[in-house]
């Protein structure tokens, strides 16, 4: 009993742990309304199939960086401070195009097109699930998290499915975003569009300091 007892409680231990680190990084709250204004021109069956493959993508993403995320990024040079100045980058490229695109009483006279499910999936990967969701954050989280818990049975088992369930939350949260675009209306759709748009361009300018900074220091380091 009392060996099923500690596996418990570290394969609680850390889900929780895993859970708790995840969601408030990724923070699939605000990254919906991101997804709402840079997906506007979709039809609602096109972006429940976003959805779905960003949930997909970021299981993928999030797993891989969790087992071999250290190994990828030590074999092609790559450290956590060059990987937030790109997602910086990126995401300040997406937040700029979003805050210029045009007003959502403007695209809605014309009606959304259905794209093809190849540029639907491109789309889902870039920018949508990286660097959206699971941007340099989550990534350099997932790396810490895999070199960093106990290797074993439980240990994993809590971190898998803590890495399940965020995703099960991010697919919930942009599955249904599109609820408060149509419960403020078209001008308050435009307006919140604008407003997190800017916040995206903030969020790419942060994520690009930070690591910047930390190339900084580590280039004064040696």
């Amino acid at each position: 009993m009392e060996f099923f007892g500690g596996l418990t409680s570290a394969f609680l231990g850390a889900f929780i742990y895993t859970f708790t680190t995840l969601i408030p990084v990724i923070n699939p709250f605000s990254g919906a309304m991101f997804f709402v204004t840079l997906s506007s021109q979709l039809s609602d069956g096109d972006r429940a199939y976003v959805a779905g493959r960003i949930a997909i993508f970021s299981l993928i993403i999030l797993v891989v960086s969790l087992f071999a995320g250290h190994l990828i990024l030590g074999f092609f040079g790559i450290s956590v401070g060059v990987l937030r100045c790109a997602g910086g980058i990126v995401l300040f490229a997406a937040g700029w195009s979003a805050l210029n695109a045009p007003s959502q009483e403007a695209s809605k006279a014309t009606a959304p097109q259905n794209l093809p499910r190849s540029r639907l999936k491109a789309m889902a990967f870039f920018p949508f699930t990286l660097p959206l969701t699971t941007g340099p954050g989550a990534i350099a989280v997932s790396v810490a998290l895999g070199t960093s818990l106990p290797f074993n049975v439980a240990n994993i088992a809590g971190t898998i499915i803590a890495i399940i369930a965020t995703v099960i939350v991010i697919w919930l949260c942009y599955r249904y975003s599109d609820r408060v675009s149509k419960a403020v209306g078209a001008a308050g759709a435009d307006a919140l569009a604008r407003i997190f748009a800017f916040i995206l361009i903030c969020l790419g300018v942060s994520i690009f300091w930070q690591g910047f900074s930390e190339l900084w220091l580590a280039l004064n380091a040696q």
